[in-house]
């Protein structure tokens, strides 16, 4: 089975025969294909070093985890849903509180609670 190379400055593939050739170089524990590696060169005799090269590789990542970044809208029902995961909380809070009274029927009431909170977190999905 083919292990599946990345660059890590463009992120383009790095086929086996050129890794097999040694035209692939490494940097900060990144393979940097052979087209980078000619325009990380032409850069440095422009006067670019190292160090810029470790902040584009951070910026490109940084971009990368905000491509994958989903935001999850949230509605009326997530509220509620959460005010009666609080309701839950206080209701076993006060069954502990109240262990010589009756506690099945707070504890019946905290199962119904959070059977409303969860009901209210999937009723959109």
């Amino acid at each position: 089975m083919t292990e599946i190379r990345l660059c890590g400055r463009c992120k383009k593939s790095i086929p086996q025969k050129d890794f097999e050739s040694g035209v692939i170089t490494e940097r900060y524990g990144q393979l940097i294909c052979q087209d980078c590696s000619e325009v990380l060169s032409k850069k440095k005799d422009k006067g670019f070093d190292e160090l810029h090269f470790l902040f584009e590789s951070i910026l490109n990542e940084v971009k990368n985890i905000a491509r994958v970044l989903t935001y999850e809208p949230g509605s009326w029902l997530n509220i509620v849903g959460a005010v009666a995961q609080c309701f839950v909380f206080g209701t076993l809070i006060f069954a502990y509180i109240n262990r010589s009274g009756d506690v099945h029927s707070i504890l019946l009431l905290s199962i119904v609670f959070q059977l409303m909170a969860l009901t209210f977190f999937v009723i959109k999905k």
